[in-house]
């Protein structure tokens, strides 16, 4: 799906699967260190962790509130980045191939980050909870397989 590996398909989907499961209900803790903290114990609370796999997990919400904290910064940079290839006259190969290495480049030092304390807590976790997290990940999936389909024409051009 969408050009990746399966694998990093897999362990962002987790990622996202965990942290999905109580940021929306985190919203009203307004500082993220209080909204991580409110997820990981809803988190916590539907595997059912033990008190070595809940520490595994807060490690995990530490290192993602980590890179999370340089996202605003960096996609106004990049925003910025795109106005400008926007505003010239001609777009050339090596300006979008740039913009896309910086991208990848970012992505890979987040995920250095996240990937290794994700991994030591999964790999900690039981058979009964590594189901109930691939399958958030499969509900996950076809939502977003949902959504994409639902659109019909891009809105984006103004096809409706």
């Amino acid at each position: 799906m969408l050009g990746l590996k399966r694998k990093t398909w897999i362990i962002g989907g987790v990622v996202a699967a965990l942290t999905a499961t109580g940021a929306i209900a985190a919203k009203n803790h307004f500082t993220p260190e209080k909204r991580m903290a409110y997820m990981s114990d809803r988190v916590s609370d539907s595997l059912n962790l033990n008190v070595t796999q809940k520490e595994s997990f807060e490690k995990v919400a530490t290192s993602f509130l980590q890179v999370r904290g340089g996202s605003a910064d960096f996609m106004l940079t990049l925003s910025g980045q795109l106005k400008d290839l926007a505003a010239d006259k001609t777009l050339t190969v090596e300006e979008v191939n740039t913009l896309r290495d910086q991208i990848k480049a970012e992505f890979d030092r987040r995920s250095e980050i996240v990937i290794p304390e994700f991994v030591a807590f999964y790999n900690s976790l039981d058979d009964d909870q590594k189901g109930q997290i691939l399958d958030k990940i499969d509900k996950i999936e076809s939502r977003v397989e949902g959504h994409h389909k639902g659109y019909g024409k891009h809105r984006f051009w103004g096809n409706h």
